[in-house]
């Protein structure tokens, strides 16, 4: 449900006093709307999907140091299988997700996001934000990947829809779609074992990119 104008305005009003600057009160009130008061992703129909965008959630991982997918990716990668039967479209899906999806779709129409490798060769931390960059480059033209289907852990998947729009993907979440929404206590990423903690590194992240554009 979207902010009603009195609970904006009533927002505002008090940042104004607070700041005691109306401008920037009412800056700040956008951006709180935006990125702290909004979860749910705009939608569109399946059958207009053209690609499908899946995003890892966590990972689960083993005693000798490896990676699994764990059971939030798999859930993720049923969506996918799910929305692929139904909408046809190819899907591009971090590793975790693109795994589990294994042979239930034609290995020519997933293509698989890995992240790049320190000296270690461990793999580095690879954000939402660098996720769809690399896509848009290999893609070239966002055009091409036509309307945009995103496949994400429900509190994840409205800052995946609004930063692929910001790099230019017309990305919606498929309507009719329920998308995972239940945490794994035992998940490799501290943030992904609980919804609060999730919550708080959603808006850290969301601040931090603010920030950053600017500055």
């Amino acid at each position: 449900m979207a902010l009603s104008d009195d609970v904006f305005a009533a927002i505002v009003a008090h940042l104004a006093q607070e700041l005691d600057d109306a401008a920037s009160a009412r800056q700040l009130a956008e951006i709180l709307r935006d990125d702290a008061l909004t979860w749910h992703a705009r939608t569109v129909e399946p059958g207009r999907i053209a690609t499908i965008l899946g995003f890892t959630f966590g990972n689960r991982m083993l005693a000798n140091g490896n990676r699994l997918p764990g059971p939030v990716n798999q859930a993720l990668a049923d969506v996918a299988v799910r929305l692929q039967a139904q909408s046809g479209a190819r899907i591009i899906a971090q590793w975790e997700v693109a795994e589990a999806i294994g042979a239930r779709v034609p290995a020519a129409l997933v293509t698989a996001i890995h992240p790049a490798r320190d000296e270690r060769a461990e793999p580095r931390y690879l954000s939402t934000s660098g996720v769809i960059e690399q896509i848009v480059r290999q893609a070239g033209n966002p055009a091409t990947l036509g309307a945009v289907g995103i496949v994400a852990f429900a509190d994840h998947a409205r800052r995946c829809t609004d930063t692929a729009r910001r790099f230019g993907l017309d990305a919606y979440v498929p309507a009719g779609y329920a998308l995972p929404r239940d945490y794994d206590p035992q998940s490799g990423q501290p943030w992904c074992r609980s919804r609060l903690a999730y919550l708080m590194h959603d808006l850290a992240i969301a601040a931090a990119e603010r920030r950053d554009r600017l500055a």
